[in-house]
């Protein structure tokens, strides 16, 4: 399936892999626009009038779940048009400036790392070196 999208990377990979999760769903029709969707014992509801599937994730996304996307592959209609509200929005990366000075030689340590502590080339103790060593 060949699909040139106006949408971002993540989003048309989500649904890429829906559109293939869908291929195997079982659609059950209520009337023209709402139907059961079965799969593994698994049961959703879907309403294309509203864009809305009981496993909410079509409410959430605003991208197709995979039970909307087999309905529409049963009633033959295309699954999703892009809103208007999200078509016309432009976005861009954040703006972000260069921090001043030099740059940071010593990486910054994560939390869990702890201190690491010296030790000594002449009498082998861990807390000081050679120059300090009495």
């Amino acid at each position: 399936m060949s699909m040139s999208t106006e949408l971002t990377m993540w989003a048309d990979g989500e649904l890429h892999s829906r559109y293939n999760m869908s291929a195997t769903y079982l659609v059950e029709p209520i009337n023209s626009k709402e139907c059961n969707v079965n799969y593994a014992g698994i049961s959703a509801q879907v309403n294309l009038d509203t864009h809305s599937c009981t496993c909410r994730q079509f409410d959430l996304d605003h991208i197709p779940c995979a039970h909307a996307i087999a309905a529409c592959r049963f009633y033959n209609i295309s699954y999703w048009v892009v809103p208007n509200h999200i078509h016309d929005k432009v976005v861009l990366p954040p703006k972000t400036r260069r921090p001043i000075g030099r740059p940071r030689k010593v990486r910054i340590s994560s939390g869990g790392e702890g201190k690491h502590t010296s030790r000594c080339s002449r009498c082998g103790q861990y807390g000081h070196n050679r120059k300090t060593c009495k």
